[in-house]
């Protein structure tokens, strides 16, 4: 599954891309304007500590909240 969060000023680059597999989540800061990527990191999906606390640093703890929501709804 893959989605992208456009977050414009709240977040790194402007866009929070997500791609996850059964195991594991990529997460992509990208730039808003040609999508090239910023910061990038790899998680197994059983840290999710680990994957919130990324997210943290690329946006509010409140989009960071919603996002791992998203991924672990999903």
């Amino acid at each position: 599954m893959k989605k992208q969060f456009k977050l414009g000023e709240n977040a790194i680059g402007g866009i929070i891309s997500i791609n996850k597999t059964k195991t594991a989540v990529k997460i992509e800061a990208l730039d808003y304007y040609d999508k090239h990527i910023i910061l990038s990191g790899y998680y197994d999906l059983k840290y999710r500590n680990e994957i919130n606390n990324y997210l943290n640093e690329l946006t509010s703890c409140y989009y960071a909240d919603k996002i791992t929501e998203f991924i672990y709804k999903n």
